[in-house]
């Protein structure tokens, strides 16, 4: 049913430097991040039946593509999600902070966040492993807060938590009551979880480096399996209500980069070895199928009346075509391919389900944007919207994917200026651990990705003429 969010105490409102308003009647919303998802490889597993929890909030709503930035890459593109506005007014730009040497934190971000305005505005939110929310700030709600999931990928991290790192959750007490969960999942547990992920890779059949490359992926394993079952245990709690629940997966972003070449070695000019295609042509498929999985637990848990928003933050591309990249990374999406958005509830319009289910060669809609995501849950959630949030070219999720009905009833019109009056200041990235550091720059030396960030982002649309969405060059769902 529609709610309003209880009224928290006024030590947390002036902890968030802001006096309490009162959103709109509303349904709750879900929002799930899974980064990387590509349509060129989720639209056949789709029509095979392989993923039957998004294939059913397509066939109830409103799917397409969501266009990024460019570069695109995960941090700041989450932010954006995150805040409604451009790397350039949020101030998160790469993964590491150029002045400080440090990976971002969250008190680095200028302007409010989705849980920021949610709590200014009465509501209750329920965020777990966002990219930039560590130190877990003070909200009404419940925040679990990863340092760094780059910064992990040599070891299995018990789900990118780490046992003596302060301020992870809020409230503090929190991480007393999942901690368990990480070190289950990446313990006793983590075999049986891996056989749909790596489990069953024979490593006899490959080269000393593409073992080692399995290995490093397992800890994204670990990450999803906690991220999701940190959140689905906390939607179960009879006392967690949240009007907004945001959870991030990582596994298939990991799982492009790494095994792009194994799905589809015809793209590229050198032979691909037969063992690493045996062993690894599918694993992209499997985080895929696991997303999926997880996608519809989170689903089953929250409220059966929320308006559910699965997205990614950008697409994938063949990359290293003529030459194996050192580190053994085969795709990328600094470019900007698009990403995935699919939503379903009482207050979306159902479109775009031909293009995803009907033809495999049919091109998904042109959706909307990611800086359009955020104020697009304002508007879900009965947040009044800002001015500061407005889409340069008028945007596309309100007009195309809100129901009539509550279009009509909530026409999509600002009404406040802005959402970061009166926001605390932002300060230096904190830092944490010279290792994660380390570990952050050599993966981000192999990738490509080191100094990319820090300049220019360009908002990527329809109407580029660049190919961004990979699907001529990147074939079909993989071997």
């Amino acid at each position: 049913m529609m709610r309003r969010a209880a009224i928290a105490s006024l030590l947390l409102a002036a902890s968030v430097g802001c006096s309490k308003r009162e959103a709109a009647p509303h349904h709750p919303v879900v929002l799930i991040g899974i980064d990387g998802m590509a349509w060129e490889v989720a639209k056949p597993l789709l029509h095979q039946g392989k993923m039957p929890n998004l294939r059913a909030l397509v066939e109830r709503g409103a799917s397409g593509f969501l266009y990024t930035l460019d570069p695109a890459l995960s941090p700041v593109v989450w932010t954006s999600v995150a805040t409604g506005t451009h790397p350039d007014k949020h101030g998160i730009t790469d993964f590491i902070d150029r002045m400080s040497g440090q990976p971002y934190t969250e008190n680095a971000r200028r302007g409010r966040a989705l849980w920021d305005v949610a709590t200014r505005w009465g509501l209750k939110t329920l965020c777990v492993g966002w990219w930039v929310s560590y130190p877990a700030p003070e909200i009404d709600g419940w925040m679990v807060a990863p340092y760094s999931a780059a910064g992990q990928n040599d070891q299995n991290w018990k789900g990118n938590l780490s046992e003596d790192l302060v301020d992870q959750t809020w409230p503090r007490d929190l991480i007393d009551e999942i901690w368990p969960i990480a070190e289950r999942i990446s313990g006793p547990e983590f075999a049986r979880l891996d056989e749909g992920y790596l489990g069953d890779v024979d490593p006899t059949n490959l080269s000393d480096p593409e073992t080692k490359m399995v290995n490093q992926t397992r800890w994204s394993v670990s990450a999803d399996e906690t991220f999701a079952a940190v959140a689905t245990h906390l939607l179960e709690r009879p006392d967690v209500e949240p009007d907004l629940t945001m959870v991030y997966l990582g596994g298939p972003d990991v799982a492009s980069h790494r095994f792009w070449r194994y799905a589809w070695p015809e793209l590229y000019s050198y032979k691909i070895p037969e063992g690493g295609i045996a062993e690894l042509g599918q694993r992209i498929e499997k985080f895929y199928v696991q997303a999926d999985r997880l996608i519809g637990e989170i689903v089953a848990a929250a409220p059966s009346d929320a308006n559910v928003i699965v997205c990614s933050d950008h697409g994938f591309k063949a990359t290293s075509l003529r030459a194996p990249n050192p580190a053994g990374f085969s795709a990328h999406h600094l470019k900007g391919p698009p990403g995935v958005v699919v939503m379903a509830g009482p207050d979306i319009r159902p479109i775009g389900t031909e293009e995803i289910l009907g033809d495999l060669k049919t091109r998904p809609l042109d959706l909307g944007q990611v800086l359009e995501v955020a104020p697009f849950i304002h508007h879900l959630l009965g947040i009044p919207l800002a001015e500061s949030l407005r889409v340069p070219d008028g945007g596309s999720l309100m007009k195309k994917a809100l129901s009539k009905e509550f279009a009509s009833a909530r026409p999509p019109i600002p009404s406040v200026e802005t959402h970061d009056d009166g926001f605390r200041s932002p300060s230096a990235p904190l830092g944490v651990d010279e290792e994660q550091v380390r570990q952050i720059r050599e993966w981000m030396d192999s990738l490509g990705y080191t100094g990319v960030g820090g300049g220019t982002f360009e908002q990527t649309s329809p109407k580029d003429t660049k190919d961004r969405d990979g699907t001529k060059k990147s074939g079909g769902s993989g071997r």
